[in-house]
């Protein structure tokens, strides 16, 4: 990597390794730090990689800026990877236009912000394709070992990880048969299995009741077309690679007449492939729009190198300085004091934590009560705030989630979804959530109860409430 791209990429670590402690935590982050304090093979949501790495990063402290550490590292470390692969599989000219194409992308703007299981996925993909592409077409065995970790470490991260692995083996069964008859191939299988064995080992404790989640969750039993989920989605790629990026990928990949090059099928196939299925599937469910994020590896190599080859460089620049603006706005404070949409923005992150005067009045003990007692999954982020994630009961307004586990394995309650219409002798327990109906529910289950406070504020035209309420059994 030359002098001024390593330059960049340090100044780009620091600046998000700093900028996401100013940022209130999205309510999925706090749920994936209570996983890192109940550390497990598994997790109904997802698998345990995203636990892993919050456990790692939250060693010296608890705060925003050490739970996003993995994010800012991973990130940077992927743009390294995806630029050493362009430089094989290209030049030196494609792998600079590359790393600015991935660094500059908005999904890869959110993922550097927010430590999600789509974080170590996009980091281990990039491994993948880079230990691949080594091992096939240099064949250095050597990286089969490190592409079986990779793969292995990959689904650690997210299921929608096979999707890249079919992708990978449909090239190998046409393009380079050879692997086939190749011992590392099959040692390559064996070390990513066992990688992944965590995973099939708590799904087989547990009915395979992840795997079941996971394929309703974005599959539609029945295939009826949804206009506002496809289109929804649609419309989202355009903006989340980049709205100046999916369109000219696209352009050039339909007029390159060499296309079907060997190595650039073996990055259109991971491309199209995930893209393709996930747009399909939007056509009858909805579906998060970064869920197609691993299609946008190789696609920003792709595009790194129909950029240098056309010459490119002032689309590229206007990326780069919109994608800077938009970092300007969101990480800093710049953006909350001028910027309306950010302003908003930001109070859509983290609501517990602007009640923090209210609840310091109170002077809440949480080691005065055997429970404490939060919505759903979202109410995490109370328990992120008190610092507790032991003897934490969800009430589950939401969906069914890893708490669910937890209260049947920790306090015999029923995993079923729907509110709880019993309770076991729990003690003193201190319920802090939104819900109306909750606080009325739990009134007709605990025979004693005491209103702490009802806290109300109105921030950026929404309206945030607290109940906090003391119930005994």
């Amino acid at each position: 990597m030359q002098t001024r791209e390593r330059l960049v990429l340090l100044f780009y670590t620091f600046f998000n390794v700093f900028s996401n402690g100013y940022i209130h935590l999205y309510s999925d982050e706090p749920y994936y730090w209570v996983w890192s304090k109940k550390l497990d093979f598994s997790y109904f949501d997802h698998p345990p990689m995203v636990a892993y790495i919050i456990k790692l990063t939250t060693i010296f402290g608890d705060s925003p800026i050490f739970m996003r550490l993995g994010s800012a590292l991973l990130v940077s470390a992927t743009a390294y990877i995806l630029y050493r692969l362009a430089q094989k599989m290209f030049d030196e000219k494609t792998a600079v236009y590359t790393f600015y194409v991935f660094i500059s992308s908005i999904i890869v703007l959110a993922a550097s912000t927010l430590i999600t299981p789509d974080i170590p996925l996009m980091f281990f993909t990039a491994l993948m394709l880079y230990s691949g592409y080594i091992y096939l077409e240099e064949k250095d065995k050597r990286y089969a070992l490190l592409l079986g970790v990779a793969t292995g470490a990959m689904l650690l991260s997210k299921y929608t990880g096979v999707l890249v692995v079919f992708t990978f083996l449909l090239y190998v069964f046409l393009y380079r048969r050879w692997v086939l008859k190749d011992g590392y191939f099959y040692a390559a299988i064996l070390l990513s299995m066992l990688v992944f064995s965590p995973v099939l080992y708590w799904n087989y404790q547990h009915d395979f009741i992840s795997f079941a989640f996971q394929l309703n969750h974005g599959i539609a039993e029945e295939k009826v077309f949804n206009q506002q989920s496809f289109f929804g989605f649609l419309g989202l790629q355009f903006v989340l690679f980049h709205p100046l990026y999916l369109l000219p990928l696209l352009y050039f990949i339909v007029t390159d007449k060499d296309r079907f090059e060997t190595k650039k099928v073996y990055l259109l196939l991971p491309f199209l492939f995930v893209l393709s299925f996930f747009v399909y599937h939007a056509a009858f469910k909805d579906a998060n729009a970064q869920w197609a994020g691993p299609a946008y590896l190789s696609a920003s190599i792709l595009l790194g190198y129909y950029l240098a080859q056309h010459k490119m460089h002032k689309l590229l620049i206007t990326a780069l300085s919109i994608s800077a603006f938009a970092m300007l706005l969101v990480k800093t404070p710049v953006g909350e004091l001028y910027i309306e949409p950010v302003k908003k923005l930001h109070t859509r992150l983290g609501h517990i934590d602007k009640f923090e005067e209210e609840i310091k009045a109170l002077n809440i003990n949480l080691d005065g009560y055997n429970y404490l007692l939060i919505d759903d999954y979202h109410g995490s982020e109370v328990a992120y705030y008190f610092r507790k994630y032991e003897n934490v009961l969800v009430l589950n307004y939401a969906r069914f989630s890893n708490y669910n586990i937890w209260r049947h394995d920790e306090a015999g309650i029923a995993m079923e979804e729907g509110f709880l219409k019993e309770i076991p002798s729990l003690g003193k327990c201190l319920y802090i959530g939104r819900s109306d109906y909750h606080y009325y529910e739990l009134k007709n289950l605990f025979p004693e109860h005491k209103l702490l406070a009802h806290l109300q504020k109105k921030i950026a035209g929404r309206e945030l409430q607290f109940y906090i309420v003391e119930f005994n059994n």
